[in-house]
């Protein structure tokens, strides 16, 4: 098998300009820079009339919003290694057996071809739930 694609660890920070209607628990947040400046031009309608009521004040119902401040929220993920199978389809490779969705050939998480599911079992190690992928 051919890696197409690497495994990848990916991180975002996302910033927020946070706002809160007083004495509900809810409120609106904005997507902004780390000085907490927010394109308000590139918010969608809704979300410029919500950012209108955050600067007003008070919202269409007439409650009390207050600024609570700049929030930083990171979020990390795992991109899986893509390999390409011996038939020309494209596997990823994300657990501990990747069966091909065409030919039904299997593969490792290193991207190894695996023999046929018949000699799996007793005398080679795997247990049911490595063959099952039940983590």
């Amino acid at each position: 098998m051919q890696i197409i694609s690497e495994r990848q660890r990916h991180r975002e920070i996302i910033w927020l300009q946070t706002f809160t209607i007083t004495g509900t628990g809810c409120g609106y947040s904005f997507d902004c820079d780390e000085d907490g400046t927010i394109d308000v031009e590139a918010l969608n309608p809704d979300a410029r009339i919500n950012w209108l009521y955050c600067q007003s004040g008070k919202n269409e119902r007439g409650e009390t919003i207050k600024p609570t401040g700049l929030r930083k929220s990171e979020h990390t993920w795992i991109e899986e290694a893509i390999g390409l199978c011996d038939c020309g389809e494209e596997v990823e490779l994300g657990g501990f057996t990747n069966t091909c969705e065409n030919c039904g050939a299997d593969y490792n998480q290193s991207g190894q071809r695996l023999a046929d599911q018949s000699q799996w079992g007793i005398g080679t190690g795997e247990h049911p739930a490595d063959i099952a992928r039940i983590p």
